[in-house]
């Protein structure tokens, strides 16, 4: 028989759209953060799409630019939230497919807790969790906390 111990909670990792289930996600995470003496890392992933192939690349570079602004808005909220509650916060802005991007950044960063929202802003309708949630759950080790 194994012996069952807490794990410990370093480095908490949560994505961001802006969305309400995600700044949940951020409070939750803080105030775990805090009873812990864990970091927050707060993160946007600009989900460029198919942008490349619809738009000329003036379009595409100001879509970016527009895009990681809105990303270090949503990062920067919960980087202040944080603030007053005494917890270190790393934020950070990526490019690519969300779900990827999580799992990858959770991992070399050595995460120990995801804290994510239950829905997103594009999958405000979904009865349970939206997609980006459930591939982040279906593809991980690092353990998931849905809020």
């Amino acid at each position: 028989m194994s012996e069952t111990t807490e794990t410990e909670v370093h480095d908490i990792l949560v994505p961001t759209d802006g969305s309400k289930a995600a700044m949940e996600a951020a409070r939750q995470a803080i105030d775990l953060a805090k009873k812990n003496d864990a970091a927050v890392h707060a993160m946007y992933v600009m989900d460029m799409g198919d942008a490349a192939f619809v738009a000329v690349p003036s379009d595409i570079a100001q879509t970016r630019k527009r895009l990681e602004k809105k990303g270090r808005g949503f990062t920067d909220d919960i980087s202040e939230l944080a603030a007053e509650a005494g917890v270190d916060c790393v934020t950070v802005v990526k490019s690519g497919i969300p779900e990827e991007e999580i799992i990858e950044y959770a991992e070399d960063e050595g995460v120990d807790l995801i804290v994510i929202g239950k829905r997103g802003r594009s999958d405000p309708d979904k009865p349970l969790i939206g997609s980006t949630t459930n591939r982040v759950l279906g593809r991980t080790e690092v353990p998931v906390r849905v809020v």
